[in-house]
């Protein structure tokens, strides 16, 4: 499976995490927002759609600002 294909069971289990109360998470989210950003480097690169990932990314990041609200 192509590492960008997983990123979206990593959000999904980040956000599993996050629901039942596991802590501390800002160091997984930190993780992925930054293998998310490296694969939109590289869509980017190869003049590849990068929409998915982008809202891959967004959701990632709003993830994140309510892991740092706890």
């Amino acid at each position: 499976m192509e590492e960008s294909n997983r990123l979206p069971y990593f959000l999904i289990d980040l956000m599993k995490s996050y629901i039942v109360g596991d802590f501390p998470l800002d160091d997984k989210a930190d993780v992925l927002l930054f293998e998310i950003g490296r694969q939109l480097v590289n869509c980017n690169s190869r003049n590849e759609p990068t929409d998915d990932l982008e809202y891959l990314y967004d959701t990632a990041k709003w993830l994140q600002s309510k892991i740092m609200e706890e």
